[in-house]
């Protein structure tokens, strides 16, 4: 293994509390299971982003969380823009999600303007959407958890990844529901929980454009049958719940 993908988790302590850690773990754990090395790094407030990183993944936190970090990505605006301009592959979750968005409007307080990264605005409710979703995308079924009280307005080039089969999503678009805003391969959503370990070929899918992008041989195979076992079995028990699940919103 001559080669290595650099994956760096951004904020990990502040934007890192819905088990993001767990979307680093499933992307680097895949990887090695094919014989790809990866180094994995974590950057905080101030810390420099390292060179030929290959995937950002940056989690969930509260709006204080939110506030105290978006200074200091507002001055990564641009490496962050010229990173999903050249194709690196990002994955936003929750509250970085919205960071990266156009602009988030709170429920108390001064709205915060995002990065404009993804073009969507958020705007914070008083109902809260918590329960089992299903998005059909073109890399599989995305299942997960949602935990969230934002609505999401997709602006002129959004580009939804998939429709909601099961569950409330985070905006409109088309007459359906979306919950995951996708451009090139950087992905905002707000399934939480991790989402990377229950969703196997989505996770293959982005480590398929990151190993194609730096010119590395890499494959799911037989090394990667027990997680997906793993991942086969939560998938079908959620399934089998979700249209029983009456978890739909809470007034806040």
């Amino acid at each position: 293994m001559s080669e290595s993908v650099r994956i760096v988790q951004l904020y990990p302590v502040e934007l890192g509390i819905t088990g993001d850690r767990g979307n680093v773990r499933a992307l680097q754990v895949r990887l090695e299971r094919g014989g790809v090395a990866t180094d994995v790094q974590t950057v905080g407030i101030g810390e420099a982003i390292p060179a030929d990183t290959d995937v950002l993944v940056l989690g969930n936190g509260p709006l204080s969380a939110m506030r105290g970090v978006i200074d200091d990505l507002r001055g990564r605006a641009a490496e962050l823009e010229s990173f999903v301009d050249g194709g690196g592959t990002l994955l936003a979750v929750g509250g970085s999600a919205e960071l990266l968005s156009e602009g988030v409007e709170p429920l108390e307080g001064a709205p915060l303007t995002g990065l404009g990264i993804f073009p969507f605005r958020v705007v914070r409710t008083r109902e809260r959407k918590v329960g089992y979703i299903i998005v059909d995308t073109s890399d599989g079924r995305v299942i997960g958890f949602e935990d969230h009280a934002s609505q999401w307005s997709l602006g002129n080039g959004a580009l939804p990844y998939g429709t909601v089969a099961a569950g409330r999503g985070s905006f409109e678009h088309a007459g359906s529901r979306g919950e995951i805003v996708r451009r090139g391969q950087a992905f905002a959503t707000n399934v939480q929980g991790p989402v990377l370990p229950l969703n196997p070929r989505w996770t293959d899918a982005m480590l398929t454009a990151v190993t194609n992008r730096r010119g590395i041989d890499w494959a799911p195979g037989t090394a990667h049958a027990p997680l997906d076992e793993h991942a086969d079995g939560a998938r079908a028990a959620i399934e089998r719940l979700v249209h029983g699940k009456d978890i739909s919103s809470i007034g806040l």
